[in-house]
């Protein structure tokens, strides 16, 4: 519905509040965490906005699912302030090859689609899938095994770790990865009391090429993304998810130095690294 001005901030709720005053929605979309900017949503604020006006709460949690807080259990201020619909993909926090597209529905939202009646939608109408969840010997579409293997494997790993756990994990990988770039002169897009657990967008500081520091890491098997519109080139991804170790971590924050260093920027890469495990201790502390 709405984005901030500048990308580094989160929306403000009154935007939204304005917004569902002035029409009727049926539903609105959260992005729990975007990928382009790397700014987390305030659920707390947005969710009760949206159920006050009686709408459905659909959150995006391709690069939050896993990583962060998405109970749907949970209320937001009230009994019947919940997520409705939480949709993901296996690819990022969950930590397995895409291909999997995670879609979880409350009952309220099950309501609404039977309120709907037939809809042009076929392979992506939940009341299609929802015989097979049932009975799992009916035929309705081929799933991907493989994936489906992979994906309860993923699920063993994650419940394992423990929810509460693998958050203040992802909370920690991601204030030391910030810490550790802002050391080499480059800033997070994002203020650290909005910024995401799961990835980070960072500036290149000034007289570092775009296409030049990527290739170069991607030479040295340091994969990051460019950044989107009008942060193109102005920018990169990076992402501290999933499965994702500090010592992998580590590698990448000396890579990205060594990069920075050939390029003409000079950096000290064992204040980069200290940087990043001071955030670590932090956290193991907290």
């Amino acid at each position: 519905m709405y984005c901030s001005q500048n990308g580094g901030e989160q929306i403000d709720p009154s935007l939204v509040e304005k917004a569902l005053r002035e029409k009727t929605y049926k539903a609105v979309t959260i992005t729990h965490a975007d990928t382009s900017t790397g700014v987390v949503a305030d659920l707390e604020a947005l969710v009760p906005i949206i159920k006050r006006a009686g709408a459905l709460v659909i959150l995006d949690g391709v690069v939050a699912t896993a990583a962060m807080d998405e109970n749907m259990s949970k209320a937001y201020g009230h009994p019947d302030y919940k997520l409705d619909i939480v949709l993901t993909g296996s690819q990022k926090a969950i930590g397995i090859p895409p291909g999997l597209a995670i879609v979880a529905f409350n009952q309220t939202a099950l309501e609404a689609r039977k309120q709907l009646g037939r809809i042009p939608a076929y392979y992506c109408d939940i009341e299609n899938w929802k015989p097979i969840m049932e009975d799992p010997s009916k035929y309705f579409a081929t799933p991907p095994v493989n994936l489906i293997y992979a994906y309860n494997e993923a699920l063993k790993i994650i419940l394992s770790e423990g929810m509460e756990r693998r958050e203040k994990r992802h909370i920690a990988y991601g204030k030391g990865m910030r810490a550790a770039m802002r050391s080499y002169g480059m800033q997070p897009l994002a203020r650290e009391e909005v910024a995401a657990p799961t990835l980070s967008c960072i500036f290149y500081p000034e007289g570092v090429e775009d296409a030049a520091f990527r290739n170069a890491l991607a030479s040295r098997g340091i994969i990051v993304a460019g950044s989107l519109a009008h942060l193109a080139g102005k920018a990169f991804r990076i992402g501290h998810m999933g499965n994702t170790t500090p010592e992998m971590l580590e590698k990448a924050i000396q890579v990205i130095g060594e990069v920075l260093q050939e390029l003409g920027h000079p950096v000290n890469i064992k204040r980069a690294i200290e940087a990043f495990r001071h955030e670590m201790e932090q956290a193991v502390l907290k």
